[in-house]
């Protein structure tokens, strides 16, 4: 199986990724019939919201520059072969800037 396969499933979850937090999103606005349901006895909706559509736009994100590598490698890499190491980088790269918004994300709640 190529490398670049492996990029286009990366994309294809980080865009079902996407698809469920703008839902999430979406369905818990002021005029939605569902908020109720999602949102519950929430204590700050407002800020959970915010932070969900940030990290839909991460997916989003991701879910791009990982069909930009899938079509680069597919398309127009001819070298042979690529470490699969690269692929453990992106996606320590993609967890890391996750991680640094949830945290950056806690520390400017907090104040």
């Amino acid at each position: 199986m190529s490398l670049s396969y492996l990029f286009i499933g990366i994309s294809i979850a980080s865009f079902i990724f996407f698809i469920y937090y703008k839902y999430l999103v979406i369905n818990t606005g002021a005029d939605s019939k569902k908020r109720d349901k999602i949102i519950g006895s929430m204590k700050d909706p407002d800020h959970w919201r915010a932070r969900n559509n940030i990290m839909a736009f991460i997916s989003l994100f991701s879910a791009i520059l990982s069909l930009i590598v899938f079509i680069y490698l597919k398309f127009f890499y001819d070298s042979g072969l690529v470490s699969i190491i690269y692929v453990f980088v992106y996606l320590a790269l993609i967890a890391v800037s996750i991680a640094f918004f949830l945290k950056k994300n806690k520390v400017v709640s907090r104040n």
